[in-house]
């Protein structure tokens, strides 16, 4: 096993205790808005993927 890859799961195990514990002492405070932003980014991304060109075409004429 490489050095890189031992230090890859450990730190994966660690962010993955800490994500637990902010879950299970924030909980909702802290899930709610997590998933609005992620829902919004991915939307942003398949709206762009799919009319990336329009968009940005659109932006040099009118900006």
């Amino acid at each position: 096993m490489e050095h890189w890859f031992g230090d890859a799961v450990v730190g994966r195990v660690l962010w993955a205790r800490l994500g637990a514990h902010m879950v299970i002492t924030h909980g909702q405070t802290l899930i709610r808005p997590m998933i609005v932003i992620v829902s919004l980014v991915m939307s942003s991304n398949l709206l762009y993927d799919n009319h990336g060109a329009e968009i940005q075409q659109w932006l040099t004429q009118h900006l």
